[in-house]
C-alpha cells in the first residue's frame, strides 16, 4: 500500500532511516527540506505488513508544470520488486494534470537501466559536479494526455548561484560541512548553477600550491567576469553604507562580482556577511544565503525559481515611448557587460526597429532610472523584437517581465501576430520570456499574439487541433492561454471559482488604478500584474490549476466582477511561514496573513491558504452586482459572495464576455 506520510506518522522516521542509508547514491538532503516535503503531502512511502520498503520524495514546479523527483528509494533487500514503479504510477495519479516527471541520475549509477523500464525517457546529459566529474543524464516522464509543444525544454534556464571561497573550498577539498557538499548533488544541479568570483580565483592564487585534481574540479565551475567598471560600482555602492563598509574587503569584492553578473543568490557561511544581508539585498538586488538555506528554498519550491514580479499599477513605475534616441550614457546601463558590448552596438539594434517604422520603449521609476527596454517593429504577421533588456540589480526580472508583457499589448492592438525576439537575452530577461510563455527557437525567442476566443464546438487552434476538445485539460488551455495571449479556450470543463477580495488589495494585486490618480498606458486587456499571492481561511480542498473570477467587494463604483486570473497552485500551512515564502508577491503584511488564520482542525495551530495565481485580466467595466446575479444565479443567495466559491467555467465565461462587452 501507498500512502503519504506526515512528520506526525509513524512511518516517517524510516524515511528518514532509508534516506541516511542511501545517502551515498541520493545525495544530502536537509533535515528541514524533507520535514517540509512530508508536511506538504509530497513524501509517499510503500508499506507491506506495516514496514516501509521504499519511498518518494518530490517537488512541484509552479511555472513549468513539471514533477522534480529528488528521491526514488527502496529497501536493499526488496529491490526488482515493483516497489519503484508503484511508487512512480503513485506519483502519476496523484498529479494527473503535470506535464510530467524530471529527474538527474548520474552516469555510472545502475539506476539508469531502471529508468527506461519505468516509462522515463532520456533527455541528454549534462556536466555533474562529482569530483570524478560523472555526467548526470536528464530523465523525462510524460503525465498529461500530450504536451502542446512535444519534450520539455532541454536548455539552460537555471539559477545563477554564485558560491565565496570557503563554499568552494568545502566542496573541493572537501570538508565535513555536508549542506556545502550537497550544492553539487544532482538535484540541486538541476536547478542551479553554481559559479565563483574572479575574486575567489585570485584569493586561490595566493594560497598554498593546490594539486593538479584540483584544479581540474576547479575549472569545471563557471567564472563570473563581469566588467571591472561594473562591479566597481557595485562596490562603492557597498562601501557606501555603513554598516555594509565594516565587512572584510575580500568579501565585499566578492559580493559586487556576483551581483555585477546578475548572479540570483551568494551562499556563504560567513556570519558577518550574512548579519548584513538585507542591506546588501537592498543594496545590490543580491540574496545572500547559507548553503542549508539555499537547500530548503530549492526544495520546497519543487525547484521553482523565487518570485520577484510585482504590480506596477500600484508602483512608482511607468512606460514610455522613446521620442528620442538614448544617448550613450543612458543606453550603457542596458549594455552586455559580460561580451563588453558597447552603447553604440546597442543603438544599432534599436535602429533596426525605428529604420522599419518601428518604436522604442522604456520602463522607468519616478526616479529617473531606467528599468527596462524594448523596441520592435512590425512586417505582415510577424513583429521583430531587436532589443529586450532590463538594468541590472533587486528589478531586473520583474522589470523584464512587464517590459515583454508590455511589447504584446502593443501588438494586440493591432493584428494577431507571431512575436519573434532576435536579441541576445541575459539570464533575467530569459527566465521571464519562459514565465511569459515564450519558447526558444534556435537563438530566437517566440511566442504568439492571438485574440481569438475559442468556445467549445468551435474549431481549435492549430496547437490544440489534435488533442480535441474532450482531451483538453486546465495545463493544457494555461499553457496554449500563456504562449497565444491574449486568447481564452473555454472548454466548460475547466475547474474555476469566484474570489471576494477587498478593494485596497484589488488594486495592487490585479493591477488597475482609481480614475482619478495616475494611470499609465496599458491595453485594455492587459494583465498588469504578473504572478501574486492572496491569503485567505484554510480551504485545503481547492484544486489547480483553475480559473478565478475576482469580485471585488465594497468598491462601490469600481466594486463587482473586475478581473480574471489562472490559479497555479495553492499551499496551506502556517501563515508565519507562508508569509515568508511569499512575501515578495503579496500586498498583505504579517499581521494581515495571520488574521486570515484559523485553527487547524481540533488543534489551536492557527493555518491559512495561499493562492499563487498569474496572467491576471482586467476588465475594462466591472461586472455589476446586478448583472452579476442575472449570470449566476447562485449569488441571490444571502451570503454566497462572503467565500470563496467553485463556479462552472460556462459561468467564467459569461462573465469574461460582459466584462469585455465582446457581444455588443
Amino acid at each position: 500500500m501507498i500512502e503519504a506520510v506526515g512528520t506526525d506518522s509513524p512511518h516517517y522516521q524510516r524515511v528518514i532511516e532509508l534516506g541516511n542509508a542511501n545517502s551515498k547514491t541520493l545525495g544530502f538532503l536537509p533535515y528541514e527540506a524533507i520535514n517540509q516535503a512530508a508536511t506538504e503531502g509530497r513524501v509517499l512511502v510503500f508499506v507491506d505488513d506495516g514496514e516501509v520498503k521504499g519511498y518518494a520524495l518530490y517537488g512541484k514546479r509552479v511555472k513549468t508544470g513539471d514533477i522534480s523527483l529528488t528521491h526514488l528509494c527502496v529497501d536493499q533487500e526488496q529491490r526488482g520488486t515493483g516497489i519503484a514503479r508503484e511508487l512512480v504510477e503513485d506519483i502519476v495519479k496523484r498529479n494527473p494534470h503535470r506535464a510530467g516527471i524530471r529527474l538527474s541520475c548520474r552516469k555510472d549509477y545502475p539506476a539508469n537501466f531502471m529508468w527506461p523500464k519505468l516509462g522515463f525517457q532520456r533527455l541528454g546529459e549534462k556536466p555533474g559536479r562529482s569530483r570524478a566529474g560523472h555526467p548526470l543524464v536528464t530523465w523525462w516522464l510524460p503525465i498529461a494526455a500530450q504536451s502542446l509543444f512535444g519534450e520539455p525544454e532541454r536548455e539552460d534556464a537555471r539559477l545563477l548561484v554564485a558560491i565565496d571561497t570557503n563554499i568552494l573550498l568545502d566542496i573541493l577539498e572537501p570538508r565535513d560541512f555536508p549542506a556545502s557538499l550537497a550544492l553539487i548533488a544532482d538535484w540541486v544541479t538541476e536547478d542551479a548553477e553554481l559559479a565563483v568570483t574572479g575574486q575567489s580565483h585570485s584569493e586561490l592564487s595566493k594560497q598554498r600550491h593546490r594539486s593538479e585534481e584540483f584544479k581540474s574540479a576547479l575549472s569545471e565551475f563557471r567564472t563570473l567576469e563581469p566588467l571591472h567598471a561594473a562591479w566597481q560600482t557595485e562596490l562603492d555602492s557597498l562601501k557606501n553604507e555603513s554598516s555594509v563598509a565594516r565587512l572584510k574587503d575580500n568579501d565585499l569584492r566578492v559580493v559586487a562580482q556576483a551581483a555585477a553578473s546578475d548572479a540570483a543568490y551568494l551562499v556563504t557561511r560567513d556570519e558577518d556577511l550574512l548579519k548584513q544581508a538585507k542591506h546588501i539585498e537592498q543594496l545590490t538586488g543580491l540574496n545572500l544565503v547559507g548553503p542549508d538555506d539555499l537547500l530548503l528554498r530549492l526544495q520546497a519550491l519543487g525547484g521553482e525559481h523565487s518570485h520577484q514580479a510585482r504590480t506596477i499599477a500600484a508602483s512608482d513605475m511607468s512606460f514610455m515611448t522613446v521620442s528620442q534616441m538614448p544617448s550613450s550614457a543612458e543606453l550603457s546601463v542596458y549594455c552586455h557587460q559580460h561580451v563588453a558590448e558597447r552603447p553604440t552596438e546597442l543603438r544599432q539594434r534599436l535602429g533596426i526597429s525605428t529604420a522599419h517604422g518601428g518604436r522604442v520603449e522604456q520602463l522607468v521609476a519616478d526616479s529617473g532610472e531606467h528599468l527596462a527596454l524594448g523596441a520592435l517593429y512590425s512586417e505582415q504577421a510577424r513583429v521583430t523584437v531587436t532589443a529586450l533588456r532590463s538594468t541590472s540589480g533587486q528589478h531586473s526580472y520583474a522589470a523584464a517581465r512587464q517590459m515583454i508583457h508590455h511589447l504584446r499589448t502593443i501588438v494586440a492592438n493591432d493584428e494577431p501576430a507571431a512575436i519573434v525576439i532576435e536579441d541576445q537575452t541575459n539570464q533575467s530577461v530569459e527566465r521571464a520570456l519562459r514565465d511569459e510563455g515564450f519558447r526558444s527557437e534556435g537563438s530566437t525567442w517566440k511566442a504568439v499574439v492571438e485574440t481569438s476566443v475559442f468556445r467549445r464546438g468551435d474549431a481549435l487552434p492549430q496547437e490544440l487541433s489534435q488533442v480535441g476538445w474532450d482531451r483538453l485539460n486546465a495545463s493544457l488551455v494555461r499553457e496554449f492561454e500563456r504562449y497565444a495571449w491574449p486568447s481564452k479556450v473555454f472548454s466548460g470543463g475547466v475547474t474555476s471559482y469566484v474570489v471576494p477580495i477587498k478593494p485596497e488589495y484589488a488594486r495592487v494585486l490585479l493591477g488597475y488604478e482609481e480614475p482619478q490618480t495616475r494611470l499609465f498606458e496599458f491595453h485594455l486587456r492587459a494583465a498588469v500584474s504578473r504572478d501574486n499571492t492572496y491569503y485567505m481561511a484554510p480551504r485545503p480542498s481547492i484544486e489547480t490549476p483553475a480559473r478565478i473570477i475576482w469580485w471585488v467587494s465594497g468598491g462601490g463604483k469600481l466594486g463587482g466582477v473586475r478581473a480574471m486570473s489562472w490559479l497555479d497552485a495553492v499551499d496551506t500551512g502556517d501563515p508565519n511561514s507562508l508569509y515568508r515564502k511569499y512575501r515578495d508577491r503579496g500586498v498583505l503584511e504579517k499581521a494581515q496573513v495571520l488574521e486570515s488564520a484559523r485553527p487547524s482542525g481540533e488543534s489551536d495551530h492557527l493555518t491559512a491558504t495561499a493562492l499563487l495565481f498569474s496572467q491576471s485580466e482586467i476588465f475594462p467595466k466591472p461586472v455589476s452586482i446586478d448583472k452579476a446575479r442575472e449570470l449566476c444565479p447562485d449569488m441571490n443567495q444571502v451570503g454566497y459572495l462572503i467565500t470563496t466559491r467553485r463556479i462552472d467555467e460556462v459561468i467564467v465565461q459569461a462573465f469574461y464576455e460582459e466584462g469585455l462587452k465582446r457581444n455588443d
